[in-house]
């Protein structure tokens, strides 16, 4: 299905993306040292105080640490608050059965447009595993979208990162067939950006002038760079992109000037 936020053509406009927000059932239960739904908040506040205009928000995964419908519920009844549009794809922590898809069926993928822009979410979740993989259907169906929207920008997102991060523990839980991606998006001149959650850090590559990008969590963040599971002493945040009007694409990560104090030896379900 196809949502519009926009369709103004001929204007930039401002996206934020907010991943692994690990929410879990009651809001004042801790994980890690750290509550993440007073985390996910201030991320929120801060995310208004710096933009005071915002098109959209996109959530690439790992909403839920207790993937439960009260956690579910509690999310959208704070999202919605915001009177912002907002779209997410399932992460591995996240439950599909309670997960709150965009479609009715679940195999299909969402597509926001933006006046020039079109945002394309992928599913790259698989049941009761840590690592991702994007279905051989929603690979069929980007084909014949990006095939229909020759005359527009493209970005895409997922919660698994493509491409290595060069911490050999989170490269185990990589998205598997990114090679396939790779393939599927090769022919498209139009496509932009690629975003992901899933490694809770800031990092940036590059592949045929596509910028693949992946967000702080709101949450605890990971070491880059570490062979061994540890946690990083940066703070949680969000990325802000703007998408021009002219096909350019401005990005930044912006972090909370605190966070709580977290301790590795509690985090459990990666390493």
């Amino acid at each position: 299905m196809t949502f519009q936020v926009s369709a103004l053509s001929q204007k930039d406009f401002v996206m934020i993306q907010i991943t692994d927000t690990h929410l879990l059932e009651y809001p004042h239960l801790e994980f890690v040292g750290m509550h993440p739904e007073q985390s996910f908040h201030a991320v929120i506040d801060l995310m208004r105080q710096q933009h005071p205009h915002i098109d959209l928000i996109v959530h690439t995964g790992d909403l839920a640490q207790n993937p439960t419908p009260v956690t579910y519920n509690r999310y959208l009844q704070h999202m919605q608050s915001l009177g912002i549009p907002f779209f997410h794809t399932p992460g591995n922590h996240d439950d599909v059965v309670h997960f709150p898809f965009h479609e009715s069926d679940q195999t299909q993928v969402t597509v926001v447009e933006l006046g020039k822009w079109c945002i394309i979410l992928l599913n790259s979740a698989q049941p009761q595993r840590i690592d991702g993989k994007i279905a051989d259907g929603q690979l069929a169906q980007l084909t014949r979208l990006l095939q229909q929207l020759k005359d527009r920008y493209v970005l895409i997102a997922c919660h698994h990162h493509p491409f290595a991060m060069e911490s050999a523990w989170i490269d185990q839980h990589k998205l598997k067939n990114s090679s396939d991606l790779l393939e599927t998006i090769r022919p498209f001149s139009n496509i932009k950006a690629i975003i992901c959650g899933h490694v809770h850090q800031d990092s940036i590559n590059g592949w045929q002038d596509i910028q693949f990008l992946s967000t702080p969590s709101t949450c605890i963040q990971f070491k880059p760079k570490s062979d061994k599971f540890a946690l990083d002493e940066e703070h949680p945040g969000y990325r802000y992109i703007c998408l021009k009007a002219n096909g350019e694409l401005e990005t930044q990560v912006y972090r909370l000037p605190t966070s709580q104090r977290m301790n590795s030896s509690e985090v459990l379900g990666y390493d």
